[in-house]
């Protein structure tokens, strides 16, 4: 018999899982390795998807803030909270298009603990 906290949430973990299986299946459409690191509920620490040896965290929503979609003809939102940082919103493809245009040139340019700083 499942336990209350087992049961509760089944379809939100399921439909976190689909879009983790979505993103990794895209991004090596492009070429790119890629790889679910969150499989089974496993908390990876590092990101749910491993991409290009880069982590992305990966969210999904019934419905999110409209601020985050680019409007007009633009082809993506900067944002970022008081004193955060600043942050991008754009198109998962336009994203790994780039990725697999210049990965191989940044890759070493990548610091793992940007957050911190």
């Amino acid at each position: 018999m499942k336990k209350a906290n087992q049961q509760r949430g089944k379809r939100n973990r399921q439909r976190g899982a689909e879009l983790q299986r979505q993103v990794v299946k895209i991004a090596k459409t492009y070429g790119l390795d890629a790889w679910n690191r969150d499989r089974g509920g496993a908390q990876h620490e590092q990101g749910d998807v491993e991409i290009s040896t880069i982590y992305f965290g990966c969210k999904r929503r019934k419905s999110c803030a409209q601020w985050l979609y680019p409007e007009k003809d633009e082809w993506g939102v900067f944002f970022r909270e008081d004193s955060g940082k600043l942050m991008v919103s754009i198109p998962a493809e336009f994203l790994f298009d780039l990725m697999s245009e210049f990965t191989d040139h940044i890759r070493d340019k990548i610091d793992p603990n940007w957050r911190n700083k």
